[in-house]
C-alpha cells in the first residue's frame, strides 16, 4: 500500500474529538477524504485520518482491534478490493474485527468513512489478544477475544463455503446470523449471554412492522438484561443476497459466563412495540453502553415525528436519565454514533450537531454520523447510540 496522502478530513471537523479513551479502549471518530477524489485516494485518506487520531492516543495501526466501514452503495462490487486495502493498512496479528456497510449517501458526499477502537498497548487487555478462525477472505477475524473484551466482526447468513443461507428470508438469516455470532464467542470461550452491545444492519423499508421481523430472533436469542442493541434498515441487497449483517461486543467474567451487568431505564422511559430482550442502558465493569436511543414514547411511536432537532433534543435528555440511573452524565460518554434519516444533505447534518453539542460541557466526544434514507420505526428521523465509562 502506497503512503497515504496527507490531506484528509473527518467528523473533528463538525467539533467532535478524534479520539477518546474509555479505560484502555480508544475510540476513533469516523475519518473520509476529500470527495474530490478517487476512491483508493479516499480510502487512504481516511486510514491516515485513523492513524492520527491513533497517534493521539499514544496507538498505531496495530493496536485496532475492530474497524468500521460505511461506503457508498454503489460500490458493493468493490467491497472486498476496499476490505483487502483496509487490511493493508493495519496489519495487527491476531487480525481485527470488521464491519462493512453500505449506504445511500455518505457525509460530504465522500465514498467511504472508517472508524475504529484500538487497545492502548499500555492497557493489560492488549496482550491477551486471541482469534477465532478462520479469517475471512480480506483476512480479517471473524471475532476478537482481549481478556474480559470480545469483538465479533458483522456476520451474514453464510455456510462453510460461503454460500448464502435462506434467500430472501431475513428471518431465516437472522437466525443463521445470531448462530454464527454464537459459535464465534464459544470458540473463544464465551456465550450470547456475554453480549452487551448488538448492531444489526438489514434491508428494510423504515416500517415498524418491518423492524419487527428479524427484531423478534435477535431479542428471542437473549434473556433479559439483554444487550443494548440499534437496528436500522439500510439499502440493499448486499452481495450475494444478503439481507442483514450483525455485530456484537461482549464482556466476560473470568470464568467465561457473562460479567455482572447494571441497567438503567428510567419511568417513562420509550419502549419497543413489541416485547424483547434488549436493555436501554448497561454498566459492566465501569463501561456505559447505550443500546441505540431515539424520540418515542413507551408504547414504542415516534414523539416529535418529521421534526429532527426536537428529536435530537428528546432523544439526548431521554439518554441523560439513562445514565444519571449509573450515576454519570452525558460528558462520560466517549464516543457517539448517530443515525440520521437524510439524503446526506450539511443541512441535516447541521441541525443535528447544533442540536447536540450543548449537551456536551466538554466538547462533543469521539463521533460518527451514519446517514439512512430511513430509520427503524415509523416516523423516526434519529437513533443515537453510545459508549463511555463512568469516571471516578
Amino acid at each position: 500500500m502506497t503512503a497515504p496522502p496527507s490531506r484528509y478530513r473527518s467528523t473533528d471537523a463538525f467539533g467532535a474529538r478524534a479520539q477518546r479513551r474509555a479505560q484502555d479502549i480508544v475510540f476513533v471518530s469516523a475519518q473520509f477524504g476529500d470527495p474530490a477524489d478517487g476512491l483508493e485516494v479516499q480510502i487512504d485518506q481516511a486510514v491516515a485520518g485513523v492513524i492520527a487520531a491513533l497517534a493521539q492516543a499514544g496507538a498505531g495501526p496495530g493496536d485496532v482491534v475492530k474497524l468500521g466501514l460505511f461506503y457508498h452503495r454503489s460500490l458493493i462490487a468493490s467491497e472486498s478490493l476496499i476490505l483487502s486495502r483496509l487490511r493493508a493498512a493495519f496489519p495487527a496479528e491476531p487480525p481485527p474485527v470488521v464491519t462493512a456497510i453500505p449506504l445511500h449517501a455518505l457525509v460530504g458526499g465522500v465514498l467511504v468513512q472508517v472508524e475504529a477502537i484500538a487497545l492502548h498497548p499500555g492497557g493489560d487487555r492488549h496482550s491477551q489478544r486471541v482469534a477465532a478462525a478462520p479469517a475471512d477472505a480480506a483476512g480479517f477475524s471473524p471475532a476478537l477475544r482481549c481478556g474480559d473484551l470480545v469483538f465479533v466482526g458483522a456476520q451474514m447468513s453464510r455456510d462453510g463455503q460461503g454460500q448464502t443461507l435462506h434467500h430472501g428470508d431475513i428471518v431465516g438469516q437472522a437466525k443463521a446470523t445470531i448462530g454464527h455470532i454464537g459459535e464465534a464467542l464459544e470458540e473463544l470461550g464465551a456465550d450470547l449471554s456475554c453480549v452487551a452491545k448488538l448492531n444489526t444492519y438489514y434491508v428494510g423499508h423504515g416500517t415498524t412492522e418491518d423492524w419487527a421481523m428479524a427484531a423478534r430472533v435477535r431479542s428471542d436469542a437473549f434473556r433479559k438484561p439483554g444487550p443494548g442493541a440499534t437496528g436500522v434498515p439500510v439499502p440493499g441487497p448486499y452481495p450475494a443476497d444478503i439481507l442483514i449483517r450483525q455485530e456484537a461486543i461482549g464482556l466476560v467474567a473470568p470464568d467465561g459466563t457473562a460479567a455482572p451487568r447494571a441497567t438503567s431505564w428510567p419511568e417513562g422511559t420509550w419502549d419497543w412495540p413489541i416485547p424483547v430482550s434488549f436493555e436501554q442502558g448497561l454498566k459492566i465493569n465501569d463501561l456505559l453502553i447505550l443500546g441505540g436511543q431515539i424520540s418515542a414514547n413507551p408504547q414504542g411511536e415516534a414523539v416529535f415525528p418529521g421534526d429532527l432537532a426536537a428529536q435530537a433534543r428528546n432523544t439526548m435528555e431521554c439518554i441523560g436519565r439513562i445514565l444519571a440511573g449509573f450515576g454519570a452524565g452525558i460528558d462520560d460518554l466517549v464516543k457517539v454514533t448517530v443515525f440520521i434519516a437524510t439524503e446526506g444533505g450539511d443541512a441535516e447534518i447541521a441541525v443535528v450537531l447544533d442540536a447536540l453539542i450543548p449537551f456536551f460541557s466538554d466538547g462533543l466526544p469521539a463521533l460518527t454520523l451514519v446517514p439512512l434514507s430511513r430509520l427503524g420505526l415509523t416516523g423516526l428521523e434519529i437513533e443515537i447510540e453510545g459508549v463511555g465509562a463512568r469516571r471516578a
